[in-house]
């Protein structure tokens, strides 16, 4: 059948299946009939492409609850948070090195929400080398909360509120002590436990893998790692969800700092959880193999986003526990993958480059493995929407044509792999399609 009739086909055939009737079919010029019989091969193709899918299938995530995450992949959360950054960026490993703080942002309905906080230095290389840290954000309770905003009364929101909540909440610590922090339920961060990260721009570095020297190209890679992020979490799978922010950084007058792009991260155990899985050991259970699809997940969407910076179980990647003893991999932390830093040393190759040289030939490589079949039929399942989010990006044109250059080109590969699959292992791929089609129709 040519293609131009295929989706045509396609609806006709979940109609006879659903009523177990022959139909004639118009089929270029002529009368094609599908028989109760054909029908039995196409379902008999169903039901065996459906239990290769479920030894081969992705760990499927469910949703977050958080109020955090229920936006579009491009919405901006406005956030200003004051604090004493010159301090919290200089004194980096320091168990005094945080400072206390007030978050602000606006509800639906436009309402001034003040969240007390404690705020960390964290990370890694950005730790070491960015002149702006990441941040690692510990809440404080919503009893707190109401002390500070009762006895500020109705005074106007602004920075000068900002400023005395700030001054209030300094002068509770330093009598009470900081205690550790508290999960959140009548806020955007409520169903995110008693922290969330905050990954931001680099600023000005000695190593200029992971700074930049303009606001538009701390932006970019800012940006670029963001869309990462959200570009896997199409897939449903274990991967980290984030929530882009636009952040004014005000120093304990009030007075405004800068005013830069980040984003906030969810927490590893959320996303555990949403998995069904755990990110601690139980010393009551004995521990397997790494889950073998979960591996090779690991492997695909390290290859596919150009990423050879991680190690197994260990650098740039999470492990997670489930109770009947199979560990599960999560890849995380993409700020120096070859799409933001090709000439970074463990990368070295353009973005073309590695789709010619190392991509497609592993790609080909995994000629006839049902595994591969499986997890790539996912993935272009889900291209569509993983496209969308490069389409809806709050990027520069040349920054937004480079991300679907790259997109489209190693989907490519993934499409020719399909294809040559459809002629040596033909009545699973058909398999997997049409189990999509039914699905779609149900």
């Amino acid at each position: 059948m040519r293609s131009s009739n295929r989706s045509f086909f396609n609806i006709l055939l979940m109609f006879v299946l659903a009523n177990a009737i022959t139909i004639d079919v118009s089929v270029a010029g002529g009368v094609s009939t599908l028989s109760g019989e054909a029908v039995d091969v196409e379902q008999s193709l169903i039901n065996r492409a459906e239990k290769t899918y479920d030894k081969y299938k992705r760990l499927k995530c469910k949703k977050s609850k958080s109020p955090l995450f229920q936006a579009k992949p491009s919405d901006v959360l406005k956030v200003e948070i004051l604090a004493d950054f010159k301090y919290i960026n200089t004194e980096t490993y320091s168990e005094e090195g945080g400072d206390s703080g007030i978050l602000l942002y606006r509800d639906d309905a436009g309402e001034a929400q003040y969240i007390p906080i404690f705020i960390k230095d964290r990370g890694n290389s950005r730790r070491d080398y960015c002149e702006w840290v990441p941040l690692r954000i510990l809440f404080e309770s919503q009893d707190v909360q109401d002390e500070l905003n009762g006895l500020l009364g109705a005074m106007p929101d602004n920075e000068k509120k900002m400023r005395k909540l700030y001054e209030l909440l300094k002068a509770k610590r330093k009598v009470d002590g900081f205690v550790d922090g508290v999960s959140q339920k009548n806020n955007i961060f409520s169903k995110l436990g008693d922290d969330i990260k905050v990954v931001t721009h680099c600023g000005k570095s000695e190593w200029a893998r992971v700074g930049g020297d303009t606001k538009e190209l701390q932006e970019r890679r800012i940006l670029l790692e963001y869309y990462i992020y959200q570009i896997l979490d199409q897939l449903r799978t274990t991967s980290l969800k984030t929530r882009l922010a636009e952040i004014i950084y005000r120093d304990p007058s009030g007075k405004e700092m800068l005013t830069r792009k980040a984003f906030f991260r969810e927490p590893v155990g959320k996303m555990a959880k949403r998995c069904g899985l755990s990110h601690k050991k139980d010393p009551d259970v004995e521990y397997q193999e790494f889950d073998a699809v979960s591996l090779f997940q690991l492997e695909l969407y390290n290859k596919f986003i150009y990423s050879n910076d991680y190690e197994i179980g260990e650098r740039n990647t999470i492990t997670l526990y489930a109770k009947d003893g199979r560990r599960y991999l999560a890849p995380y932390d993409f700020d120096l993958v070859g799409i933001i830093v090709p000439d970074y040393r463990p990368n070295g190759k353009s973005v073309e480059q590695f789709r010619v040289e190392d991509f497609q030939p592993w790609i080909q490589s995994l000629e006839g493995n049902e595994m591969a079949i499986v997890q790539i039929a996912i993935m272009l399942h889900k291209k569509a929407k993983m496209r969308d989010v490069i389409l809806n990006a709050v990027l520069m044109k040349k920054d937004k044509q480079h991300l679907l250059n790259w997109f489209d080109s190693y989907m490519r590969v993934l499409e020719a792999f399909m294809e040559k699959s459809r002629r040596t292992n033909p009545d699973l791929v058909k398999g997997l399609e049409l189990r999509e089609i039914q699905k779609e129709t149900e």
